[in-house]
């Protein structure tokens, strides 16, 4: 009998600690890398194993079926390609390190490096990477019992010190101390920890330790969270590239994801051209006369002025990262504070971010157009984390996010009031109503935020009560854009 699965949530803790401590955590830290490499090894060679299995390929040409999905999981599970199957080979694996990672951690890693092979073998990833020396790596327990724990406002990991071994060498207890007046973690430490993980980050060039303790439960409510938490108020969303349309019976709204988040590509760019003239001035043997790197394995060396180059370009990602999370969390929390029914579109953005396949012309000189499409304002913007963060918050309240059928109620294609189907250049900003216009994305969230309960289709009902409404509140953020400093707001209504 499957476990019953229990809501989770995490709450996180620096680590402030003494240099010997640091030592023995980058030691277990460089083991689990060791671990999780092997492991990783381990499973793509069992992936290649099945994939080169006659019977295996000659069912894949084959029409799906419950039997010929049955027989390929045979197969893979024939060649031990699992999660448990790995579970078996890292144990002879964890026994050289058992002093220093626990059988429970080391079946973490197993399970990550299949995940990440898993995605290999089902054509959802291109490849898999190897964790290097400077990668940083997490280590997690399954359990909060034995191993690494969280007991008594201390983490403890390794052998409790006895009487025969007052200091064991393995031997870690790290304090965590909230802030007295941080009310969110004294309540969250009230519940039931689940597990533990450990990891480190790089912070303005600094290496910092901290702890997450995944927390049974949902998290602690705060004072001025913001959440309607009903139901019956429905919120449609439009979601783009760099913009999200939100639509409710109170607000209509246009704003640009994560607007303090733009990268300088500028500046990104000059530190790595300054990185690329460093790494071929110290690694000139490992470029062939045309400048392209030599095949086959290289040593690189990297010079201290490299070094400093990678750290800077690293925070820059870093800092940008985290304020994009940070507008991310708030502008979920001002959506979910006009309802708790929220529906949006299904999109694919890793589609988005993919090249053209298509070659066109340019009509004005003829030269061909970039076949670039929507990668780097998707990296900028992260639309389909704001998306992840508002089904988390949902979850919260035992809801998800809706996902209609974007192909059968075409949104951005169908007009209520006359029941057609038109379908426009994506230029084109405004859907003509005759004596008025409105703006498309507006528009497309209005309709997304009154479909049907199936999800396929436009409830024309609820969109004729709620028109008027709708087209005032339109109106007055209209104009509210047209006096937005946001050029990229002011395109869409220009």
């Amino acid at each position: 009998m499957a476990r019953k699965s229990t809501p989770s949530y995490i709450i996180e803790f620096p680590l402030n600690i003494p240099d010997w401590q640091k030592h023995r955590l980058e030691k277990r830290f460089k083991i689990a890398r060791a671990v999780y490499n092997s492991c990783l090894g381990e499973a793509l060679k069992r992936h290649k194993r099945v994939k080169a299995d006659k019977e295996y390929r000659g069912l894949l040409k084959e029409s799906k079926t419950n039997d010929r999905d049955k027989r390929l999981s045979d197969i893979r599970l024939a060649y031990s390609f699992s999660e448990y199957g790995l579970h078996d080979f890292v144990k002879a694996v964890q026994h050289k390190f058992k002093e220093n990672i626990g059988s429970f951690e080391a079946q973490k890693l197993a399970t990550r490096a299949f995940k990440a092979v898993e995605k290999l073998h089902f054509g959802k990833a291109r490849k898999v990477h190897f964790k290097k020396l400077d990668d940083t790596i997490s280590v997690e327990n399954k359990s909060n019992k034995t191993g690494l724990r969280y007991a008594e406002g201390n983490i403890l990991w390794g052998n409790k010190p006895t009487k025969k071994r007052p200091n064991p060498k393995n031997w870690v207890c790290m304090p965590i101390s909230p802030k007295a007046n941080d009310e969110y973690a004294h309540l969250g430490l009230m519940d039931k920890t689940k597990y533990v993980r450990i990891l480190k980050r790089e912070v303005r060039g600094k290496v910092r330790y901290f702890v997450q303790l995944i927390q049974e439960g949902y998290p602690p409510t705060k004072r001025n969270r913001k959440s309607a938490n009903d139901e019956t108020k429905r919120v449609g969303i439009d979601i783009g590239s760099s913009t999200i349309a939100v639509c409710s019976e109170t607000s209509v709204e246009l704003r640009e994801l994560a607007p303090e988040c733009n990268v300088d590509h500028s500046k990104v760019r000059r530190i790595q051209r300054a990185m690329d003239r460093s790494k071929r001035t110290t690694n000139n043997d490992n470029f062939k006369k045309d400048g392209t790197i030599k095949k086959g394995r290289l040593q690189w060396n990297y010079s201290n002025q490299y070094k400093k180059l990678r750290t800077i370009r690293k925070e820059l990602y870093r800092k940008i990262a985290v304020q994009r999370k940070i507008s991310h969390e708030k502008l979920a929390n001002d959506i979910l504070a006009l309802g708790s029914d929220v529906r949006v579109e299904t999109m694919r953005f890793q589609s988005l971010q993919k090249r053209t396949k298509k070659t066109t012309h340019n009509k004005k000189n003829g030269k061909i157009n970039l076949k670039k499409r929507f990668g780097k304002s998707i990296a900028n913007h992260a639309p389909a984390m704001l998306l992840t963060i508002i089904d988390r918050k949902l979850g919260y309240q035992g809801r998800s996010i809706k996902k209609i059928d974007t192909y059968a109620t075409k949104a951005s294609q169908f007009k209520h009031i006359t029941g057609e189907y038109t379908k426009k250049q994506l230029s084109g900003r405004w859907n003509d109503f005759g004596t008025f216009r409105i703006q498309r994305d507006l528009y497309s969230a209005f309709l997304i935020g009154n479909t049907t309960e199936t999800l396929n289709s436009v409830d024309v009902d609820l969109c004729s009560a709620g028109w008027n409404n709708f087209v005032k509140l339109h109106n007055h953020e209209i104009e509210r854009l047209k006096q937005s400093p946001s050029k990229t707001l002011r395109w869409f209504v220009a």
